[in-house]
């Protein structure tokens, strides 16, 4: 008999685990017509599919707070390593770069979103200007990702230093909805005291291209 029922469960599981695998295959295939139908561009809608799935995926793993921050400061670093291995982003010695997400909207783009570089920094073989370009290189929307409603209030930002022939990752985190208000430039421009301040604990971790 309990042969029998282990069976009926083993039976029950794989048919649970298939009905799953085939709801994300809809959802995966609604949600790239929806975008094609909505923004006309198979590789547009092709990312922003991707890019929700891969968000639901991480929220089911990780359904907190600072498990919805992790995701977004993820989806920066991966951006911003991208840009740098694929020399659309080129860093001196000392230079670095940075991606911030906010709550309040940034005054002159609308986005709630920031950003910034100091030292010898090239985007799109021109000296860095303006932190959208950062974005455009990272390949990155700004109306795309976003702080979960949690993080209301709060900032989050990804930075990349160079290092002789490595690469150190800061994380920061604040509790302002604007990044300047915590980080005003003289601040923010210091990656120690940005370390030091909003590092939150977390050490940089190094990251060799």
């Amino acid at each position: 008999m309990k042969e029998i029922q282990s069976n009926h469960l083993h039976e029950w599981h794989q048919k649970a685990q298939g009905i799953v695998e085939y709801a994300l295959i809809l959802a995966f295939i609604v949600g790239i017509g929806a975008a094609i139908f909505a923004k006309g561009g198979l590789a547009e809608a092709v990312s922003d599919a991707y890019f929700q799935i891969s968000k639901t995926i991480a929220y089911a793993l990780d359904n907190t707070t600072a498990g919805h921050q992790r995701f977004a400061q993820n989806q920066l670093e991966q951006g911003l390593k991208n840009a740098i291995t694929s020399g659309k982003v080129v860093l001196g010695n000392g230079g670095w770069v940075e991606l911030d997400l906010q709550t309040a909207l940034h005054d002159t783009i609308k986005q709630p979103v920031n950003g910034g570089a100091d030292g010898d920094v090239y985007v799109n073989g021109k000296g860095y200007k303006y932190f959208t370009t950062l974005w455009d290189a990272a390949n990155l929307k700004t109306n795309q990702i976003q702080l979960d409603d949690a993080d209301k209030g709060n900032w989050a930002g990804v930075r990349i230093e160079r290092s002789g022939d490595t690469y150190n990752v800061y994380y920061f985190n604040g509790k302002s909805a604007n990044v300047t208000t915590d980080a005003p430039k003289s601040t923010y421009t210091n990656t120690q005291a940005m370390q030091n301040l909003f590092g939150n604990g977390q050490a940089p971790k190094t990251w060799t291209p």
